[in-house]
């Protein structure tokens, strides 16, 4: 009887979807078995009338707890991996012992053959704590268990029924709120059976972008699901679930390093490590602006009070001090002439110095258009007096109603 490789009929974690083994050093006999596989799986005298007594041990002790993960592979496509250490899997692991002691009780020997030699396996793939493993397929009107020399065949009804159950899609993707709103909370939760690595990306796809995969990678960096996808968010996932709340960003990180805009309209995708597998939103999503203004430094939205600009006048205005942090810089305050100094020394007093709050840089008073107002003991400036007073990139994005500072 020859002895199978159970790992090449399991989904193994490299190679996820390796094709068969196909009959390379066949028999003249073998071949003539393929070619008649229903008489080949039919019951020999030669063979023992039951089950070997260490598959009926295995079976005896089989649970959730001795299991560490059962692969339910269909053909090119992975349904979904069960794990004996996540506690939701445990009552479908318990039926997959169900199915094993069925075999260990019921099941018949037979001649081991292989009803699709040249096809991707579909089945289950059965893993033990320690180095037990078989798998379950099947074949015409009964499944078959398979682990090394033990080749069992089973006709019973409910046993199939509990083996077709397990065949049904698990991936899906839920977003919360269904149009999200800029520089406010989005909540990403979903199951990819693909997913391997610990790190998931989020990743948005502007509408008018192109599905082309993107070859743009470097060290430390995920695949870009295509060419004109924008990175939004790194977070975590286990067994194959995630569930991912962040703000959701102005900007994203194009292949390229750089940061661009979102638009108003896309779809989001979800991948993991370098590229395995992917989650997507069905259909097209559309993006609302934020409910107040909001600050993004580098594309990341700032969820600080402190930061938060306002409009005034139909400008953009953000607290001084808080952003002169930000550019590592610092403001002081004269009281006496009632002057926000920035690398400045106190004016001298005047009248008019008291009718409204000056702004000084560099020894000189600022123009019109970026001097600063008060509102509740807070000095605001335009945002354009940060570019004049730190040097840095600031700009107004009316689409998601931010104000972006590149640093």
């Amino acid at each position: 009887m020859r002895k199978r490789d159970h790992n090449r009929k399991s989904i193994a974690w490299g190679k996820i979807f390796a094709c068969r083994a196909g009959a390379l050093l066949l028999s003249a006999s073998l071949l003539l078995t393929l070619a008649l596989p229903a008489a080949s799986a039919s019951t020999d005298p030669q063979l023992p009338a039951s089950p070997s007594d260490s598959f009926a041990r295995l079976a005896a002790s089989c649970s959730s707890e001795t299991l560490t993960h059962v692969s339910i592979a269909g053909g090119d496509m992975l349904y979904d991996t069960l794990y004996g250490a996540r506690k939701e899997d445990r009552p479908r692991l318990d039926k997959v012992c169900g199915i094993v002691k069925k075999f260990a009780a019921a099941g018949k020997p037979v001649k081991p053959f292989d009803p699709t030699p040249n096809t991707f396996f579909h089945g289950l793939g059965v893993t033990f704590v320690g180095d037990n493993s078989g798998s379950v397929f099947q074949y015409m009107n009964a499944i078959y268990w398979e682990s090394g020399d033990q080749f069992l065949k089973l006709t019973d009804s409910k046993a199939i029924q509990e083996y077709n159950s397990f065949f049904i899609r698990t991936e899906f993707l839920s977003i919360a709120p269904e149009s999200p709103r800029f520089g406010e909370r989005v909540h990403l939760k979903g199951h990819q059976p693909l997913f391997w690595s610990e790190s998931v990306y989020v990743f948005w796809i502007p509408k008018s972008a192109s599905h082309t995969s993107s070859s743009s990678t470097s060290s430390g960096r995920p695949s870009y699901p295509s060419d004109s996808a924008l990175l939004l968010y790194e977070g975590k996932q286990q067994f194959g679930y995630y569930d991912l709340k962040f703000l959701l960003p102005a900007l994203g990180k194009a292949a390229d390093g750089s940061l661009k805009s979102l638009g108003s309209e896309g779809s989001f995708t979800v991948i993991s490590g370098s590229g395995q597998g992917g989650s997507h939103s069905d259909g097209i999503l559309k993006l609302l602006p934020s409910s107040k203004p909001f600050l993004s430094v580098n594309g990341v939205p700032s969820e600080s009070v402190d930061l938060r600009p306002l409009l005034r006048e139909g400008r953009a205005m953000l607290p001084l001090r808080s952003a002169a942090k930000l550019a590592g810089q610092s403001v002081a305050w004269d009281s006496s002439s009632w002057s926000v100094l920035i690398r400045s020394k106190p004016p001298q007093k005047s009248d008019s110095s008291y009718l409204r709050p000056q702004l000084w840089i560099d020894g000189k008073q600022a123009p019109p258009e970026l001097q600063p107002i008060l509102l509740g003991g807070v000095t605001y400036v335009p945002i354009r007096t940060l570019t004049a007073a730190f040097g840095i990139s600031v700009a107004w994005d009316s689409v998601s109603r931010s104000v972006l500072i590149e640093s």
